[in-house]
């Protein structure tokens, strides 16, 4: 099954980074005034973090990343993305913001301007929050 955002067609050998890295549970630690620590753990089942990146080994058309970057640059009005991952489980997810513009893309061999074609090469790493899962 193609991996997708959004209805955007990613490369079947890009890495999700996180996968597991170990989410579920939350946690807040704070010392008391008596200098006892209160550690309280909760159940967190949204906001698990997806990493996707290509780790120099997935390449994307510079079409791909055109698209990836205005999908990235538009504000989401109480609709989610879908992430539509290669075995079949879809996810509903946000760009995360919190340290950057959650995409980014580095060309694999640096062009000049009049020289990168639709088919120019990319290395990108796409950061989400989940939502929700769907399937």
């Amino acid at each position: 099954m193609p991996i997708s955002l959004g209805g955007i067609t990613l490369p079947p050998d890009i890495q999700w980074t996180d996968e597991f890295a170990g989410f579920g549970v939350g946690q807040t630690i704070a010392p008391t005034i008596t200098g006892a620590l209160l550690v309280e753990e909760f159940e967190q089942t949204e906001g698990r973090p997806i990493t996707l990146a290509s780790n120099g080994a997935s390449w994307v058309e510079r079409s791909t990343v055109v698209s990836l970057e205005a999908l990235a640059a538009t504000p989401l009005d109480d609709e989610y993305l879908t992430l539509v991952w290669g075995d079949g489980r879809e996810f509903e997810v946000v760009f995360d913001r919190s340290s950057g513009n959650g995409f980014r893309a580095d060309e694999l061999r640096r062009l000049a301007a009049d020289k990168q074609g639709p088919s120019h090469k990319y290395l990108i790493e796409i950061n989400l929050l989940i939502k929700d899962q769907i399937t």
